[in-house]
C-alpha cells in the first residue's frame, strides 16, 4: 500500500517545529481525570529550597519517581531532591490512558527489521515484564494497594481496514513464531459470529519549581549546579526525567527528542453498552493510526479513550512539536468522538464527559533514552565517574507504562554504580544515547517514521 505524497512545505513547517526549544512545561494545563480530586502532595514543597543534594531528579513522573525509590533502595543514605515545574506528577504520567500496556505481536515485527532479532526480542521481553513489576509494586503497598491500582485484563486489538488486517496477521505470525512461550496467549478472530461475544533516606519533592539551567563547578564535592526559579541547588549527579522537555536542558537534542501533544477523554457509554472493564481492553486500529481504550470496572462503564493523532492528516497537525497541555487537539477530539460508534457494536450514544490533553516525548528511532548524558550531549565538561554525572531517562514514544518503572530501576543501578547486575535484562545497548545514534536522528528522519516518503520529490 504506497504512501500518500504532501506539499513538501508542510514537512518543512513540521520539521522545523520539531527542532525548537520546548522550553518548559505551560503554567495552566488542562485538568486530567486523573488528577481530581486533588491530593495534598500535588503541591508539596519545602519551605526553602534545598541548597544541596546527592541527586537531584528533575520531573516528577513514572520515570522520576521509580529512578528515586530505586536509588534509595540501592543506598538509603541519599539525599535526593526532585523538581516539577507544576505540581507533582502533572506531567504526561498523570494524563495518560490509563494502560499498562504493550502490544507486542504488532510492534516486534518494526522493532526486528528495525534493530534485529536479538535486540527486538530483549525489547519487548523488557516491555512485557512491566505488568509483573507494577503488580509487584501495588502488592507490596498493602492495603493501598488493593484498590484498583494495578488490574490484569484481557487486550482486544481491532483492526478497521483491510489492508492493515492482512499486514495484523504478518506481525503476528512472525511474534509467535520467535516467541514460542507466547503460543495460546495472542489469537485471532475473524468469525462475525464470534465477534459479538484486561526511610533512611531522604526524598524531598518541590513542586512549582521549573529547572532553569544546569551547570558544571569546580567543586569536587558537588561538581553540579541546578538554578530553579526558586534558588540554586549543588549536587553529584542530576537526572532528567522530563521526557518532552528534556531538549531545553540538554539542547543538543532538539530535533531528536521532542514533543507530541496527545489527546485523552472520559466518555459515558449507554445503557446497552456491555460493561467489562474489569476484564479487557482495546485498541481500535485504522487505516491511519490506532485508538487505545479502557473501561472503568464500575457500574458507569465509562471509556478512557484516547489517540486521534494525525486522523485530520498533516495539513491540520496542530501537535507535532506542541508542548501546550492548556488547549484541546481539535482534529483528534473530532475523531475521538466518533470512535464508539464506529469502534463499537453498542457504541452509539456514547458522550464525551472529560477531555484534557497531555505532552508526550518521542525519538528519532522510536526508542527511549536510558544512559549517563556525556559532553557531546551536555556542552559541559564531564566529571570523573566516581564523583558524579548527568543522566538521562526520557523519550517514551507514548509507552511510558511499559518502559519507565524498570528503565528507573536500571538507571539507579548506573547511578549507584551497579550497572552489571540490570545487563541481563534491560536493553542497554539499545537504549543508550551514544553519538552515533545521535547523529543518524533527525526532525526530517522522525517525520518519515508517520509518514514514509515524505513527498513525491523527496529522496533523502
Amino acid at each position: 500500500m504506497s504512501s500518500p505524497t504532501h506539499d513538501r512545505s508542510i514537512f518543512d513547517a513540521l520539521a522545523a517545529r520539531l527542532a525548537k526549544d520546548p522550553g518548559t512545561p505551560v503554567n495552566d494545563p488542562t485538568e486530567s481525570f486523573w488528577q481530581v480530586p486533588k491530593l495534598p502532595i500535588a503541591d508539596a514543597r519545602s519551605e526553602h529550597l534545598p541548597e544541596d543534594a546527592d541527586v537531584v531528579v528533575i520531573g516528577s513522573g513514572i520515570a522520576g519517581i521509580s529512578t528515586s525509590l530505586h536509588l534509595l533502595r540501592q543506598d538509603r543514605s541519599l539525599k535526593i531532591v526532585m523538581l516539577e515545574a507544576r505540581s507533582a506528577i502533572s506531567g504526561a504520567t498523570g494524563r495518560n490512558g490509563g494502560h499498562i500496556k504493550a502490544v507486542p505481536w504488532a510492534d516486534y515485527y518494526a522493532l526486528k527489521e528495525e534493530f534485529g532479532k536479538e535486540s527486538a526480542i530483549k525489547i519487548t521481553k523488557f516491555r512485557l515484564s512491566h505488568l509483573d513489576a507494577l503488580v509487584g509494586e501495588a502488592a507490596a503497598l498493602g492495603e493501598a494497594g488493593k484498590v484498583g491500582l494495578v488490574r490484569r485484563v484481557e487486550g482486544v486489538s481491532g483492526v478497521y481496514d483491510e489492508e492493515g488486517w492482512k499486514l495484523a496477521k504478518v506481525k503476528l505470525h512472525s511474534f509467535l513464531e520467535d516467541f514460542p512461550e507466547e503460543k495460546g496467549k495472542w489469537t485471532r478472530c475473524e468469525d462475525h459470529a464470534e465477534l459479538k461475544m484486561l526511610n533512611e533516606g531522604q526524598l524531598s519533592l518541590e513542586t512549582q519549581t521549573v529547572a532553569q539551567e544546569v551547570r558544571r563547578t569546580q567543586s569536587t564535592s558537588y561538581p553540579y549546579e541546578v538554578h530553579t526559579s526558586r534558588g540554586v541547588i549543588s549536587t553529584k549527579h542530576v537526572i532528567h526525567c522530563t521526557n518532552a522537555y528534556t531538549a531545553h536542558l540538554l539542547p543538543a537534542l532538539k530535533g531528536k527528542l521532542w514533543p507530541l501533544r496527545g489527546q485523552m477523554t472520559v466518555q459515558s457509554v449507554p445503557e446497552a453498552f456491555p460493561r467489562v472493564g474489569g476484564t479487557r481492553s482495546w485498541s481500535a486500529i485504522w487505516a491511519t493510526g490506532f485508538d487505545y481504550i479502557t473501561q472503568s470496572p464500575a457500574e458507569d462503564g465509562s471509556l478512557y479513550l484516547g489517540g486521534g493523532f494525525l486522523q485530520g492528516g498533516p495539513e491540520k497537525d496542530q501537535d507535532l512539536g506542541c508542548t501546550d497541555d492548556s488547549a484541546l487537539s481539535a482534529q483528534c477530539l473530532e475523531h475521538l468522538e466518533a470512535v464508539p460508534s464506529k469502534a463499537f457494536v453498542h457504541g452509539t450514544g456514547a458522550k464525551v464527559e472529560k477531555k484534557w490533553t497531555g505532552i508526550m516525548g518521542f525519538t528519532g528511532n522510536g526508542l527511549p533514552m536510558v544512559d549517563r548524558v556525556r559532553s557531546y550531549l551536555s556542552g559541559r565538561e564531564e566529571c570523573e565517574s566516581a564523583l558524579g554525572g548527568e543522566w538521562i531517562a526520557a523519550g517514551w514514544d507514548g509507552y511510558g507504562m511499559v518502559h519507565c518503572w524498570l528503565a528507573g530501576k536500571a538507571l539507579a543501578a548506573m547511578v549507584t554504580g551497579h550497572e552489571d547486575e540490570v545487563l541481563d535484562w534491560f536493553p542497554r545497548d539499545e537504549f543508550a544515547c551514544s553519538k552515533e545514534r545521535l547523529d543518524k536522528m533527525s526532525a526530517v528522519g522522525a517525520l518519515r517514521r508517520f509518514f514514509g516518503s515524505l513527498t513525491s520529490e523527496d529522496k533523502g
